[in-house]
């Protein structure tokens, strides 16, 4: 059920943004036929209320608190304050720097218990936001690739 619960959210998050950036440019178009009022109706009830679903149904998931630590199952930890770089050259390649940095914002932390020290691997909330703002993203990206591939 919470992976139904997630795949929803993304796709209602999805569904709203795609709606938000098309009367955006319904705003800006100066030969656009659409009257002000079905854009501001737009905005409201097709991009602003798909996006307060994907927050109702993704808060839990981004909220829920990261694994405990292995060893003692304590719940608190902190930064290990150990440096990577996450870089993969394909990820910009193919989609820039956003999906680049998306990607590497999205991957596990490498944490230290306060309790006993182990480092080990957990995700955070700022991973999981950027791993919902990755897969956006990437749907936003395919959506657009295939209207443009029929449109052609």
């Amino acid at each position: 059920m919470r992976a139904l619960k997630h795949i929803s959210g993304i796709l209602l998050a999805t569904v709203g943004v795609m709606f938000l950036l098309s009367t955006f440019v319904l705003v800006f178009d100066p030969d656009s036929q659409v009257p002000l009022w079905m854009v501001a109706v737009m905005f409201l009830f097709l991009g602003l209320l798909p996006l307060w679903g994907a927050y109702a149904l993704l808060w839990a998931k981004v909220t829920a608190p990261g694994k405990s630590c292995p060893q003692c199952g304590c719940a608190e930890w902190q930064a290990a304050g150990i440096l990577r770089t996450l870089h993969n050259p394909w990820f910009f390649a193919l989609g820039g720097w956003l999906f680049a940095a998306l990607w590497g914002a999205s991957r596990e932390q490498q944490v230290r218990c306060v309790k006993c020290d182990k480092i080990y691997w957990t995700d955070t909330r700022a991973t999981r936001i950027a791993g919902v703002l990755l897969w956006v993203f990437l749907i936003v990206w395919m959506v657009g690739a295939l209207v443009h591939l029929v449109l052609k």
